[in-house]
């Protein structure tokens, strides 16, 4: 399944860099809160880190997506790499309580450069691997490494921090920024931002890639479903550690158990997640799997041991990353390169705009019902967003998401077009070499051209039977005249007079 995509050397070197890239950020994902919590002692702190990560993809997010649509992609990955790399580094300086600012403008400045970086890592994907059985391949691949940092990266950098490491998980996180832009920077497979015949304004151009979204009712479908099922995900996420200490009356380490079961449950729905693209419809495989994680919920947050509950969460991130994965691939298989940077953007934003209002309306509902009726009340919304795919999703064909888009069917027409002129071009010398010798033995007879009547001009020479090329200013003259859709072979000077239709306007999507 994944030899098939490593053999293609752009990608090898796009999979490195987002593998190294993915390591430092999962070792600094819960460190950062865990530090802040270590040097304030207030709980604020952490929750402050948090709605730091979260907020500047609501904001920026869309408007990346024109970017990416605009520049370079390659430059944007590399800028973005770098900035990242800054930010974080201004973290080593928090060593105190009164420093603890470097924190969080070290993480504003690392969440607005990946805005930028999450949707032009979607968009350069396609275009690297080339085909949607590859592309499945490999968002698999990048998934499951994905999934084994998700396990490993949050214990290894807790670990660290509690044994007062903090600036050497900083450093490795820094480091791992430098060396994906330096890998990327050697990729040339990566093409520019497609070229815009009109200048247009970015707020045009955001309105444009929204309207795409709502027109297409599979995007509309996904987004629709994502926002449902990540607003109830990151409720859950914020009273995950009240449901540890005051539901199962755990310590800290079984916090640390969850997640690696997450993680494992991530690294096994990774392994099959390919399979389920290529086989089943996207509705089919949605709705399964957002049931499957509804249940998994219920069973976990209804648990009264640790065990029952790591057991729960193994099961459930296989659904888990199985929804994510073909969220995640088929926005990228189903949409036009020339809009891809801002419909992944949408989604970005979408998806971070739904974890700030469940982590805003966690604390509300638990408030007002109670910690276990809300553990039992967003568990249930997550069971709800099945039913709510199998409405709005449209049913489709298995590995065809959709028609090719206009940039692939013009890329096929071209292809085409070269083809045909490849195999057409040996007849058209022939012809022309036969007739060239035709009118050199018997110079006495009418030369007539391939076509007879149809010649755009006969001349009183030509009435004599003298035949005069066809050239200069008089060819561009007769190519005026003609159908826009039919070209003239001419070798030697001599009009051919054989003419083939061109295939660009031939439709093989």
């Amino acid at each position: 399944m994944w030899p098939n995509v490593l053999r293609n050397p752009s990608f090898r070197r796009l999979w490195a860099a987002s593998t190294i890239d993915s390591f430092g950020s999962w070792l600094l994902v819960m460190a950062v809160p865990l530090q802040a919590f270590l040097l304030t002692g207030s709980a604020m702190s952490t929750g402050i880190a948090l709605a730091v990560q979260a907020l500047p993809a609501v904001a920026i997010g869309p408007w990346a997506g024109v970017v990416t649509d605009r520049w370079h992609r390659r430059r944007i990955i590399v800028i973005a790499n770098l900035a990242s790399a800054v930010g974080v580094a201004l973290m080593t300086l928090a060593t105190d309580a009164d420093r603890l600012a470097f924190i969080y403008v070290g993480l504003l400045v690392e969440s607005v450069a990946v805005c930028f970086l999450r949707p032009a890592l979607a968009a350069v994907t396609p275009a690297v691997v080339g085909n949607e059985p590859d592309l499945a391949s490999a968002n698999a691949l990048s998934a499951f490494v994905n999934s084994a940092f998700r396990m490993l990266g949050p214990l290894l950098g807790t670990y660290l921090v509690a044994r007062g490491w903090f600036q050497a998980v900083v450093l490795v996180d820094v480091a791992s920024y430098l060396a994906a832009a330096a890998i990327v920077m050697t990729i040339t497979a990566i093409p520019v931002a497609p070229p815009r015949r009109t200048t247009r304004r970015i707020t045009a151009e955001l309105r444009a890639g929204m309207r795409h979204i709502v027109r297409t009712p599979l995007l509309r479908g996904l987004l629709t479903t994502s926002g449902i099922y990540w607003t109830a995900n990151a409720s859950l996420t914020a009273l995950l550690i009240p449901f540890v200490a005051d539901r199962l009356h755990a310590s800290g380490q079984t916090l640390g158990h969850l997640i690696a079961g997450l993680g494992v449950g991530y690294l096994c729905g990774s392994a099959i997640s390919k399979t389920l693209i290529s086989r089943y419809a996207t509705r089919t495989v949605l709705t399964i799997a957002y049931a499957a994680v509804g249940l998994c919920f219920l069973a976990m947050f209804t648990a009264t041991t640790p065990q029952a509950a790591v057991i729960a969460v193994t099961v459930c991130g296989v659904p888990g990353a199985v929804a994510q994965i073909v969220t995640g691939h088929r926005v990228q298989a189903s949409t036009p390169d020339e809009v891809l940077g801002r419909v992944s953007a949408a989604f970005y934003a979408g998806d971070s705009t739904a974890a700030v209002v469940g982590a805003l309306i966690a604390p509300a509902v638990v408030a007002l019902a109670g910690l276990g009726t809300a553990l039992i009340a967003f568990s249930a919304a997550v069971l709800g967003t099945a039913a709510v795919a199998a409405v709005v999703l449209p049913p489709s064909t298995p590995g065809r998401p959709g028609r090719a888009s206009p940039a692939q069917r013009h890329r096929r027409a071209e292809a085409h077009e070269r083809a045909a002129g490849e195999q057409l071009q040996p007849a058209v010398d022939r012809r022309l070499r036969h007739e060239s010798a035709t009118a050199v033995d018997r110079p006495g007879e009418q030369h007539v051209p391939a076509g007879g009547d149809q010649c755009p001009q006969r001349t009183e020479g030509d009435a004599r039977g003298e035949h005069r090329p066809v050239v200069g200013d008089e060819l561009r003259q007769q190519g005026d005249g003609e159908d826009a859709g039919l070209g003239v072979a001419e070798i030697g000077g001599q009009s051919g007079g054989v003419r083939a239709p061109a295939a660009a306007g031939v439709d093989h999507g």
